[in-house]
């Protein structure tokens, strides 16, 4: 094993470390306890990353206003909340690394 993938191991054995990690995994492995909610969570997080992703813009604020209509109730429910939440974080957390990333080694470009 090289240098490079010690520290690549290392660095992501670092990020399983991190609350934002661990938290999110403890919502997943609670929600697995419930296969029909859980499948509920996933096809609402696939109509969401679907809506956020869109190219179609003359429509696309309807559409995330009905779907937030739609789902209001459903998000509210404390274990899918929960799990909202913790994933978020995990999300936001993988954000920053690679925009970190991105900067580090853009910066020789321009």
């Amino acid at each position: 094993m090289t240098q490079y993938d010690q520290e690549l191991e290392a660095f992501i054995e670092a990020v399983k470390n991190t609350e934002a990690f661990t938290e999110y995994e403890k919502e997943k492995e609670r929600i697995k306890a419930y296969p029909d909610l859980k499948a509920r969570l996933n096809e609402f997080r696939e109509r969401n990353y679907r809506l956020q992703t869109s190219e179609n813009t003359s429509e696309l604020f309807e559409e995330i206003d009905k779907f937030t209509i739609e789902h209001e109730a459903f998000r509210e429910i404390p274990m899918v909340h929960d799990f909202l939440e913790k994933e978020l974080a995990y999300c936001r957390m993988i954000q920053q690394i690679n925009e970190r990333l991105l900067r580090a080694f853009a910066a020789d470009f321009e």
